[in-house]
């Protein structure tokens, strides 16, 4: 039985429960069509009443990751086949996403995209809000800004059959140049976490792309929200070779830059 201590205080219980149950599901430990334990063998693993075990059953039934049958009692939903959906490859990272687009507005430039785009605060920009779907459940929160004169030539509906990177750069020829990336933890908002199904305890892990085009000019700023229990970021690189030691006229080893952490 889990301690009082693994429970979140500001969290309801059977959100927590259910993320525990998700969890077990979505990596196989719990098959398909089979069933899973009883309310009773829930309750006393994690030491809470009936109607918590039974919030947290509910919200996996409303997400579509059980079936419950009264008497029988409740089985993993198996997989069904449907058409596959269209996907979308990120240039980036190189995954394959359905893409859903929820909304494209005219917004005043919030502050954090101020000094990326080399705007005012305030200034009216486009701002574009999508969801990525892999494997029938969210991925990432794509959130985009850019000026209304780029905003204005594209259509939410051609995102959902090419990237925005590739539409800027094949679409539209535009002459892309680098492409700034860096990656933080972050609490999600209201928003990104219910088009994640997450809630606002749980970190999300967000990739931000500022792009410039061949002159250095800022075209638009990319802010992913990945779900931290569905993405990991991997890289692999080499040590660069060994480079010889100066020396001083004593002969002994001049000592080069080093890293210094703080206590």
């Amino acid at each position: 039985m889990l301690g009082e201590v693994a429970y979140h205080p500001s969290v309801p219980r059977h959100l927590q429960i259910q993320r525990v149950l998700r969890a077990r599901i979505e990596s196989g430990e719990w098959e398909g069509d089979r069933p899973i334990p009883t309310e009773m063998e829930l309750l006393d693993e994690f030491g809470v009443s009936r109607t918590t075990i039974r919030g947290a059953l509910g919200v996996l039934a409303r997400e579509g990751l059980i079936v419950r049958h009264r008497g029988r009692g409740s089985f993993v939903r198996s997989e069904v086949r449907h058409a596959r959906p269209q996907t979308v490859t990120n240039l980036i990272m190189g995954y394959q996403a359905e893409i859903r687009v929820v909304r494209m507005e005219t917004v005043p430039a919030p502050a954090h995209i101020v000094k990326p785009l080399a705007v005012e605060r305030g200034t009216p920009m486009t701002r574009l809000l999508r969801l990525e779907i892999v494997g029938g459940a969210p991925l990432g929160v794509v959130v985009n800004y850019m000026r209304p004169s780029l905003g204005a030539r594209i259509r939410p509906s051609d995102l959902t059959r090419i990237s925005l990177l590739e539409f800027l750069r094949d679409r539209l020829r535009m002459r892309l140049g680098t492409i700034r990336q860096s990656l933080e933890a972050r609490l999600p908002d209201m928003e990104t976490a219910k088009l994640l199904r997450t809630d606002l305890t749980q970190p999300v892990l967000v990739l931000r792309l500022v792009v410039s085009d061949a002159t250095g000019t800022p075209v638009e700023v990319s802010d992913t929200f990945y779900r931290a229990d569905r993405y990991r970021y991997e890289s692999e690189t080499r040590l660069p070779p060994p480079r010889p030691r100066p020396r001083l006229r004593n002969g002994r080893p001049r000592r080069g830059p080093r890293a210094v952490l703080q206590a």
